[in-house]
């Protein structure tokens, strides 16, 4: 399923990009449109337009 919204600022989701079949666990950034993994080393980003689903974390 191919979501058009995006979750709220600073909401805590997870989401699966287009290119990959893992589910990554992050916090949604509204200002810079990006997804942002918090499991990580360092600090990963991902492009909105590279998510292909997402849920919010409450509703896993």
């Amino acid at each position: 399923m191919e979501r058009t919204e995006l979750p709220e600022n600073g909401s805590l989701v997870r989401f699966k990009r287009f290119d990959e079949e893992e589910w990554k666990d992050g916090e949604y950034d509204e200002q810079n449109k990006m997804f942002i993994e918090i499991y990580s080393a360092e600090t990963i980003t991902h492009n909105s337009t590279d998510i292909t689903d997402w849920d919010y974390m409450e509703d896993v």
